[in-house]
């Protein structure tokens, strides 16, 4: 199994769009088939076309909010990540990521994150 290379650069630069970026950005990142399971929400299906809506709307119900990565390991096409989210009142939220890189692109993606702490 070859690790695929630029992995952790492309999720950086995902989480540009995530950190306040153009949301309208985020299609130039994933695949036209790309899936996202976000597996702490009961509607948790994206797709390519609804993946900048995803963005818009946590942008208006976080605004400020940053993200930090605590950790990643990349293995064949699969990258995963463990980071924290922090918004500007203090309160931060923990998450786990699993990537598909397929072609430089986000091709599918499963993410599991926590409630907002104190």
């Amino acid at each position: 199994m070859v690790d695929v290379p630029g992995a952790a650069e492309l999720f950086d630069r995902v989480l540009d769009v995530w950190r306040g970026g153009d949301p309208r950005r985020i299609r130039d990142l994933v695949t036209d088939d790309y899936q996202g399971h976000m597996l702490h929400l009961a509607d948790g299906e994206r797709s390519a076309d609804s993946y900048p809506d995803w963005i818009a709307r946590y942008h208006r119900n976080n605004p400020g909010c940053t993200f930090e990565v605590l950790s990643q390991n990349v293995a064949g096409d699969r990258l995963w990540t463990r980071l924290d989210a922090r918004l500007p009142d203090g309160r931060v939220a923990h998450g786990m990521n699993i990537s598909v890189i397929r072609d430089g692109l986000l091709a599918e993606e499963w993410a599991i994150w926590s409630a907002w702490f104190e």
